[in-house]
């Protein structure tokens, strides 16, 4: 009866629904999962993918190791953190659903973006010690009223049934939107030393999983693996629930 007067729709496009997913057939066939592609096996870009722009960062590398190839930026040594992985390309439907969660106070997206996190993770939380999201400077969360990674994290951690740190890392100074920046080297800097561990806090030998909502150039997870194995970590993965095309 309750299904006739509030008829389940989909997150994404709002048509009536039938079943238990969130996701009507149509939007979830639009995903491109990521786990479907050949990537790398450090940074977990998909080679061949996007366009020629990018090719001379997605180098096949033969006989880069038992886990496969690697591509150009990890074979010159890019970045500090042991692996990335993200769950599907950040385009068509899972990115304008991103984008209204968080940018447009979306926030009834908190769950069907998290199930996509956890049911399609390319690793599994349970190896890790503890799950930390990539912060929000505090201006920007006044304004947004909630950080979406910290959201993700919370849900991953309670399923996965490992702590939550959500206190530790912490922004410490207000940068440009990543995605006003073109060019590789200027996001880089727009980051760099904008991430603090808190004073007095240590994280030692501890594994990390440090989750973001979209992975793109990197600049932001490098930043922030550096600032934790300052700390004492042992070692840091990324997870994201997205992949952007590098610029």
């Amino acid at each position: 009866m309750l299904d006739l007067i509030f008829p389940k729709i989909c997150c994404s496009c709002e048509k009536p629904l039938t079943g238990e997913s969130a996701l009507c057939g149509p939007c979830s066939g639009e995903i491109k999962f990521i786990n479907e592609l050949s990537s790398c096996a450090l940074c977990g870009g998909p080679f061949g993918f996007f366009s020629s722009e990018e090719s001379d960062n997605f180098l096949f590398a033969p006989g880069a190791g038992d886990e496969g190839h690697l591509c150009g930026n990890c074979i010159r040594g890019k970045f500090s953190f042991k692996r990335a992985r993200s769950v599907a390309v950040y385009e068509g439907r899972l990115r304008d659903m991103i984008h209204e969660f968080k940018y447009e106070g979306r926030l009834s997206l908190e769950g069907v973006l998290s199930r996509l996190l956890f049911d399609n993770s390319p690793c599994d939380p349970g190896e890790f010690d503890m799950v930390v999201p990539v912060p929000l400077h505090v201006n920007k969360l006044r304004q947004r009223e909630y950080n979406q990674s910290a959201v993700m994290a919370m849900n991953l951690a309670s399923r996965a049934g490992i702590r939550l740190n959500l206190l530790s890392l912490r922004k410490t100074r207000d940068t440009r939107p990543q995605f006003e920046l073109k060019n590789e080297e200027e996001r880089r800097r727009n980051v760099r030393g904008a991430f603090k561990v808190k004073s007095g806090e240590t994280l030692r030998g501890a594994s990390i999983l440090l989750v973001d909502d979209v992975f793109t150039t990197g600049s932001t997870s490098e930043e922030c693996t550096r600032e934790l194995l300052k700390s004492g970590a042992s070692e840091v993965s990324v997870i994201t629930l997205a992949r952007a095309k590098g610029v």
